[in-house]
């Protein structure tokens, strides 16, 4: 299950009131609140199975049976739903009187270790199996036991939460079986031994949670340094086998070994990157291994972030598991307006775009003009990022929904004035994951400058290779490796003018070495003189550009009334109004009209003639920036204007940087960003593929990108104003806008692959 299927809504609903039951507890309408619980665990656990017949309680059996329109009745059932009543409640009083066993560290070892049994069996049976071609009998038969022991546990999570002392284990109990569904949703669709990659993750798992225990005991440095090579290997090993097995074995080794097309798993690289970091900070000593194995599962599967990121360190989210946060309305509301907000970028225009334009360009350049390939490769910037950052919106709102934090994952980044900024704006937790655990552990900053530029380039072209087994992926991080080793070089030059001087001329004699050596220089050659050439003189001006001081803080009034209801616009209030002049009024009046032209927009998509469609996405772009610009004052404004003239030079300058890059990130190969780049050498100036749907969702994606901050913080924090009921319809109009804007072709997140 992704957060692109029809599901994940239903998914998420049954999620949130399942773990909201677990809080109420006490015995107020006890065996109803534990009823209502196991029919939203049967609605789970169908998500994933899609068959009635697998249900062994008589609850989720019959209500499903009755709503259906096959139900097959039997008196067979009876002796299913009979076991799986009596394994409930069991389980229920398991959860209820062992509760604080079960919490405890010895609880919790107990577990471990029948997790390494239930795990050992597990892979001894499918390993049979697959030896004698009997696996899928054998996995026929236990997914006919599969729910039996989700009742289990749910039933100890059920039982847990009856008492206030032992609720937040039952809380997090739930959030584990939730979110091992939520992964094992996608691998039960895969062949063969695929269907049991859950049990692989879990294996990974126990092995970094003993590993984390014993690093922490041991005092002897060889010792820990042995155990956590121990956890680098197990990760790495699995990430590597699964990921670069063909691509070493094929590509760089040519070794005669025939290519096994091994199935990614959903999620591999980003749920490795979260257990190591787990067991090198309790190397470093900077977190305490945790004691309980529930806890530290359901921190690596949580399914919010499970599939693509961000990546959560170990000390964000275990303090969260160990005292789970209150759920509070208001930060609900704010993670459904993510939610939305995500899956508006993620339908309406990162599916857009890859539909009507990138895909078919990076296919056949050729078939293309210069201008349709350059449309092309800034759709698949703003697609990548689009998908990327709904992807972190969904996630980080659907935490939000369930009352737990997530740490940002994308700042506009395409805003950023150097390749520096913009990596503290993109993919913050794989950058600052790579910083943290790559950079400094190569050296860092130590040392002398040159190792300094060796460590930037050696980790950036190690992020390339983790994104993919391909040599454009490692070019793409050599790119902007280099790109931020001249940049820093840059940032701490003193020259000046002479400098700057330098570097032109240093560009113009590249082009002529090119001109003049074009036909004795290949392509590959002609490209690197290029860049060595060209890339000092971007670097310098990137960085004089963008040298001034930082923003001044926004004012207050950026950041008040947080979640003021929208009748407060049109309220009569003395006190505010005491120190309010008419101009105080105007940027609230604007972001007013902002909203009608927006509104006005969506309506001519239906009934009005394209030309007016642009035209009204700009007017509500620029009714918010003239909304933030009142706001700031006339004397900011004219402060500031020079600055944010140069710094948006610098904007466009990094933004054709990282353009380049991305050529080599989409292309299926070496030839196919060759291909890219030739076209877009012709000038051709053709448009007949840039039809008004592709112009459209250009415009929308740059105008969102760079809308006012203050103009979007005013849009969450009226909708957190207004009383749910209203909220409701807003969010039922935008679901049917979005089925509207949606396409009958479901586009996977791009960060699924990796």
């Amino acid at each position: 299950m992704l957060f692109s299927s029809p599901d994940y809504p239903v998914f998420l609903i049954a999620v949130f009131f399942l773990y909201a039951l677990a809080r109420w507890g006490g015995p107020s309408l006890a065996w109803a609140r534990i009823a209502v619980m196991v029919l939203l665990g049967d609605v789970v656990f169908m998500l994933v199975a899609k068959d009635p017949a697998t249900l062994w309680d008589p609850i989720g059996g019959v209500l499903i049976r009755l709503i259906s329109d096959d139900a097959r009745w039997s008196t067979a059932l009876l002796g299913p739903w009979l076991v799986g009543s009596l394994v409930l409640a069991g389980a229920i009083a398991i959860g209820g009187r062992a509760a604080g066993w079960i919490a405890s560290d010895a609880g919790q070892a107990t577990i471990a270790h029948s997790f390494v049994i239930a795990l050992a069996t597990v892979g001894a049976t499918v390993a049979s199996a697959w030896r004698v071609d009997v696996l899928d009998e054998v996995t026929a038969g236990l997914t006919a036991y599969g729910h039996l022991v989700v009742l289990g546990v749910l039933g100890v999570a059920i039982g847990a939460s009856r008492r206030a002392a032992h609720r937040p284990l039952g809380r997090v109990v739930i959030l584990f079986v939730a979110s091992a569904l939520f992964y094992h949703a996608w691998a039960a669709a895969m062949p063969g031994p695929y269907r049991y990659l859950l049990a692989l993750l879990l294996a990974t798992i126990v092995l970094d949670y003993y590993l984390g225990l014993w690093i922490e005991r041991t005092e002897d440095p060889a010792r820990r340094k042995a155990l956590l090579i121990v956890s680098l290997c197990s990760n790495l090993g699995i990430l590597v086998f699964f990921k670069y097995a063909d691509f070493f074995s094929q590509d760089v080794l040519d070794l005669p070994v025939r290519r096994l097309h091994l199935i990614l798993p959903a999620g591999i690289s980003f749920h490795t990157f979260q257990s190591l970091s787990y067991t090198i900070d309790v190397y470093r000593k900077q977190l305490r291994a945790t004691r309980s194995v529930v806890q530290f599962a359901t921190f690596v599967l949580f399914f919010p972030q499970l599939v693509a990121g961000p990546i959560v360190r170990a000390q964000d989210l275990l303090p969260q598991l160990d005292d789970p946060p209150a759920l509070e309305l208001r930060t609900a509301t704010q993670g459904l307006f993510r939610i939305v907000v995500g899956l508006f970028k993620k339908i309406a225009l990162a599916d857009t775009l890859a539909l009507t334009l990138v895909d078919r360009v990076f296919e056949a350049p050729e078939r293309f003009s210069a201008l349709e390939v350059a449309a092309g490769v800034y759709g698949y910037a703003l697609q990548i990022y689009l998908d990327f950052s709904a992807y972190s919106d969904i996630a980080i709102g659907s935490a939000q929904v369930l009352g737990f934090s997530l740490p940002e994952n994308f700042r506009t980044p395409y805003r950023a004035a150097n390749l520096q900024e913009f990596w503290r704006r993109w993919h913050i937790s794989l950058s600052t994951w790579l910083r943290d655990y790559l950079y400094i552990t190569l050296g860092g900053s130590q040392g002398p400058a040159w190792r300094t530029y060796v460590n930037l380039i050696a980790t950036m072209v190690l992020g390339g290779l983790w994104h993919g087994a391909s040599w454009a992926f490692i070019v793409w991080g050599a790119l902007h490796g280099g790109g931020l080793a001249v940049t820093r070089y840059f940032q701490r030059a003193r020259e000046g003018w002479r400098l700057l001087a330098g570097c032109a001329a240093l560009a113009v004699l590249g082009a002529l070495i090119e001109r003049v050596a074009q036909r004795e220089l290949g392509a590959w050659p002609q490209l690197v003189v290029m860049w060595l050439t060209v890339t000092p003189l971007w670097a310098v001006l990137t960085a004089w550009l963008s040298a001034a001081p930082p923003a001044a803080p926004p004012p207050a009034a950026l950041v008040a009334d947080e979640g003021l209801p929208w009748r407060a616009l049109f309220r009569r209030d003395p006190e505010r109004e005491r120190g309010t002049s008419v101009a105080g009024w105007i940027p609230e009046l604007l972001r007013v009209a902002m909203c009608l032209a927006g509104l006005g927009f969506l309506a001519a998509l239906a009934w009005a003639p394209h030309e007016t469609w642009i035209p009204l996405v700009l007017v509500t772009w620029a009714l918010g920036v003239a909304a933030d610009a009142v706001e700031r004052g006339a004397a900011e404004l004219c402060a500031r204007i020079v600055y944010d003239a140069r710094r948006a030079l610098a904007v466009v300058l990094v933004f054709q940087y990282v353009c380049l890059a991305w050529i080599f990130f989409r292309a299926s190969s070496f030839d196919n960003a060759l291909a890219v780049l030739r076209q877009l050498a012709t000038l051709e100036t053709d448009r007949a593929n840039l039809v008004p749907l592709v112009t459209l969702a250009l415009t929308v994606g740059f105008t969102c990108h760079l809308f006012a901050d203050g103009s979007f913080r005013w849009l969450r924090r009226r909708f957190v104003g207004l009383p749910p009921w209203a909220q409701g319809a807003l969010l039922a109009g935008v679901a049917l806008v979005l089925r509207e804007l949606g396409h009958t072709k479901i586009v996977p997140f791009i960060y699924f692959q990796f």
